[in-house]
């Protein structure tokens, strides 16, 4: 939650509207698309695309990102929620935690562009791709 800066300043970006009179969600506007980028073998970049407010990340086939044939990854590993333009990454009590930039959350963490996150032998890049 934003601390509140005083009479003047009490409110945010997100409560103000264009000129039209709509709101617009930068996450959504053009082709700006936020997600995990992944190193395969191969030497390409797989790019998976954060494409629901609760994106779920795991072994259970029902993920939005399915890590199969993972030992270190649970079945329900973390999630990432999206909230405006925040990506809020969460571990969902997995057995072996989720990493971000090398040190393990024991708690929502906001994301940034070139945050690395580990869950399970994995390691991703929290992207955006243009």
């Amino acid at each position: 939650m934003a601390a509140r800066r005083g009479a003047s300043d009490d409110f945010s970006s997100e409560d103000a509207a264009p000129a039209s009179g709509k709101h617009l969600d930068p996450t959504r506007a053009g082709s700006v698309k936020f997600g995990l980028e992944e190193a395969e073998e191969s030497g390409d970049h797989a790019f998976h695309e954060i494409v629901t407010d609760i994106f779920r990340i795991g072994r259970d086939p029902e993920s939005n990102l399915v890590l199969k044939n993972d030992t270190k990854t649970s079945r329900r590993h973390a999630s990432i929620k999206r909230q405006g333009i925040r990506y809020i990454l969460q571990d969902e009590g997995s057995s072996n935690g989720t990493l971000v930039n090398g040190a393990k959350i024991t708690g929502p963490v906001d994301l940034k562009i070139g945050d690395t996150v580990t869950i399970g032998s994995r390691e991703f890049k929290f992207t955006r791709n243009s």
